[in-house]
């Protein structure tokens, strides 16, 4: 642990972040530090590192502020063995702070409702919470909130004969209190594209200086990012493992969520229609990650139609309740081949569910299929010990200001022109998405050059490629096309995008 704070040598390009964007960026090798200490996510972990290491290049301040935050963590944040220790000690010396993931179920049977909370890493269950925390903090009847929670025993508290006296006396969620895009735009403008591109994955906690990050990795690396800045954007991606698939979804941002392919459910996922109406999480999350998407199942047609549903209008009726969401849905899936090296099955979706794996239908409403086997598997080497934005701030940023900024799907028009008649109107809205997620991510302030357009132009063609080859090897008469082009309105020439997998 001392090697990776030892190992700190400031570059350029740290040094013009930390100008940039002053208290809001952090040392990435000090959230390695901590990573093994605890389960919270890193975005809780950045938080607290945030609040006692705001000089990043005082090696004397920073090992102070590591001890107190290392302090922090082993008294605030439980270990999933400390239950009954917790629980004896709130109710000997009450009130106890805990830092922990906090989610409230609604048990319809006790008088009117009654709300429960649960503390996800201490275990503890059946914690009286007030219907006004709930009614300000709605995420928690969903994924759940990373809290400071201060709980009390009160063994007044009785239902049908039963005490139960834990009570969370103040709540509050980890997260930043302010962000403001039009100051995130203008240190954006003191960066070039490449050292803009280099800070994004080094706050991923890449480096992007190492030989396995191409600058084609590090978009590819991007585009798992979008789906958190560009609502309704659903993507799959197989491939190895251990090449960070689930990174966004568990580590980057407290609007994401991921899902094992037994734990997802409709009433989950889309609204719950038994008892007291409640929508599911593509109300509360900005993305949904399905992991390990090949081993799941859809229980019936109806259960896939759903899926269809949404991810083509964004909205689902079960019943007489229709329910719109934002969520994006991102299948992972690991593949333990190179389909360049020669292909294990008749196409690339058949490692999906029988349900689902030849139904052109279901598949052509992806915006893009991240070709998974291209990305390096993760290796220490690769880690950064630069500085990043704070996770929880670049996350709030995402999803307070730039998902709700606009598209920026047609910027790229200025210069280029699609083909008469060529694409699909599902085409067209994927390369649309992929183009403005990117670009968000980028050049947050729109502005760009024509060769920047054309790069993120033909990466958000070929990502939709992807998908419409697929297409092709279920059904080639429905789906001929196998090459996508545009043409430079400048020059007048066409040019094609194709690829061989």
């Amino acid at each position: 642990m001392q090697n990776n704070r030892n190992n700190f040598q400031p570059d350029e390009l740290d040094r013009l972040l930390f100008e940039a964007f002053p208290g809001l960026v952090m040392r990435k090798d000090l959230t390695q530090t901590l990573r093994g200490m605890s389960k919270a996510p890193s975005y809780v972990l950045e938080f607290m590192l945030g609040k006692y290491c705001a000089d990043l290049f005082d090696e004397t301040a920073v090992r102070e502020g590591l001890e107190l935050v290392q302090e922090e963590v082993a008294r605030y944040i439980p270990r999933g063995d400390e239950t009954e220790v917790i629980k004896a000690s709130i109710r000997q010396r009450p009130p106890r702070r805990l830092i922990d993931l906090v989610q409230v179920t609604l048990d319809e049977r006790l008088d009117s409702g009654v709300f429960w909370a649960s503390l996800v890493t201490a275990n503890i269950h059946n914690v009286n919470i007030h219907d006004k925390t709930v009614e300000q903090y709605d995420r928690l009847l969903t994924a759940g909130i990373w809290c400071n929670v201060l709980v009390n025993y009160d063994d007044s508290y009785r239902y049908r004969g039963q005490t139960y006296p834990f009570v969370i006396q103040r709540l509050e969620p980890v997260q930043v209190g302010r962000v403001d895009l039009d100051e995130y735009r203008a240190g954006r403008a003191r960066f070039t594209r490449d050292q803009w591109i280099d800070v994004l994955i080094r706050t991923m906690g890449y480096e992007p200086a190492h030989p396995a990050l191409t600058q084609r990795v590090k978009l590819l690396y991007l585009v798992r990012m979008i789906a958190l800045v560009e609502a309704n954007y659903h993507m799959i991606e197989l491939g190895p493992r251990q090449t960070g698939k689930s990174f966004c979804f568990t580590e980057l941002s407290p609007y994401g969520t991921l899902l094992a392919g037994g734990a997802v459910t409709v009433p989950k996922l889309f609204v719950t229609t038994v008892g007291r109406s409640a929508p599911g999480l593509i109300r509360s999350q900005d993305v949904i990650g399905f992991d390990e998407i090949a081993g799941s199942t859809f229980n019936k047609d109806d259960d896939k139609n759903l899926y269809k549903n949404y991810m083509e209008s964004g909205q689902v009726s079960r019943g007489t309740i229709t329910v719109t969401g934002e969520a994006g849905f991102v299948f992972n899936g690991n593949i333990n081949y190179d389909p360049r090296q020669g292909m294990e099955a008749d196409h690339l979706f058949k490692p999906l569910p029988m349900t689902v794996s030849d139904d052109t239908a279901f598949h052509d409403r992806w915006a893009a299929y991240l070709p998974g086997w291209e990305m390096p598997p993760i290796k220490p080497e690769m880690l950064t010990h630069h500085v990043g934005f704070i996770l929880d701030y670049i996350a709030e940023l995402f999803h307070r200001e730039l998902r709700h900024a606009g598209s920026y799907g047609n910027l790229w028009e200025q210069w280029f022109a699609r083909p008469e008649g060529e694409w699909s109107e599902r085409d067209r809205r994927s390369i649309v998405r992929t183009f403005s997620g990117l670009a968000k991510l980028v050049f947050p302030s729109g502005e760009m050059q024509k060769e920047d357009a054309r790069l993120l132009l033909e990466l958000a063609l070929e990502l939709r490629l992807r998908v419409r080859l697929q297409l092709h090897e279920i059904d080639s008469k429905e789906f001929s096309l196998t090459s996508f082009s545009y043409v430079d309105r400048e020059t007048g020439e066409s040019r094609s995008v194709t690829i061989e997998v």
